[in-house]
């Protein structure tokens, strides 16, 4: 009895993981979709400005650098 209750158990948790994992990475779409529209227009940004862009990273390099260095 025990090992029925067990078996249909690990069968509603595998279909359950599976329909999260579809949900996550594949069917839907949800997340997979999100960060491939945030990719695109993170892209665009970079192409319209490239040197702002560039500019904002180096100062924000130096600016991580310097807190990093006051820690220790």
């Amino acid at each position: 009895m025990e090992e029925v209750d067990v078996a249909e158990s690990l069968k509603t948790l595998s279909a359950r993981i599976d329909e999260l994992s579809d949900a996550l990475f594949g069917k839907h779409g949800s997340i997979s979709t999100a960060f491939t529209e945030g990719k695109t227009r993170a892209e665009d940004t970079i192409k319209e400005r490239p040197l702002a862009c560039l500019g904002g990273a180096f100062i924000g390099g130096l600016v991580l650098g310097y807190l990093i260095s006051r820690k220790s």
